[in-house]
């Protein structure tokens, strides 16, 4: 009896450990694999969870769910200022382009792809350096938002270092 019990404590050991590694959060984790926090908050609306997650006793879930909502709402904000920004660059390209000038949008498009690249990168690699930290995704969150807003700053005053 105590050895059928030993075989099914290592069968669930083994799954769980099997399990746990499949999450996003594991060993390695990707951001582009978790879900949106509509999900986690479901029926709230943006404001509601705006609301909650200015509480000041949230747990260690919670906490890493609104960092990734207000990543969210950063990501959002900037996705329709790249829209903007590369229609207006379209129009300035045609502009140009009548003249033999080389279109600009190509590299626009390079340049926010890096940049996205860079952010990923240094997001990562920041969280990995604290090692496994019970708030590490939280602060990997909080990295993203932060270097996702200051993208949107540089795009929506383009010549503010002049």
């Amino acid at each position: 009896m105590m050895r059928v019990i030993s075989v099914f404590a290592l069968l669930f050991l083994t799954a769980q450990a099997a399990y746990s590694s499949t999450s996003i959060y594991g060993s390695e984790f990707d951001y582009k694999k978790a879900k949106p926090t509509s999900t986690y908050f479901s029926g709230k609306s943006r404001k509601e969870i705006a609301s909650y997650c200015k509480n000041e006793r949230l747990g260690t879930m919670d906490l890493s769910a609104c960092a990734q909502f207000r990543y969210e709402g950063a990501i959002d904000a900037l996705n329709r200022k790249v829209l903007e920004v590369e229609k207006t660059i379209a129009v300035d390209d045609k502009a140009n382009g009548v003249y033999g000038e080389p279109a600009a949008l190509p590299y626009f498009k390079k340049a926010q792809m890096h940049w996205q690249l860079y952010r990923d990168n240094d997001c990562y690699s920041n969280v990995y350096e604290v090692g496994p930290a019970s708030l590490r995704f939280i602060d990997f969150w909080d990295c993203m938002t932060r270097m996702t807003k200051n993208r949107l700053d540089e795009l929506a005053k383009p010549n503010s270092d002049e």
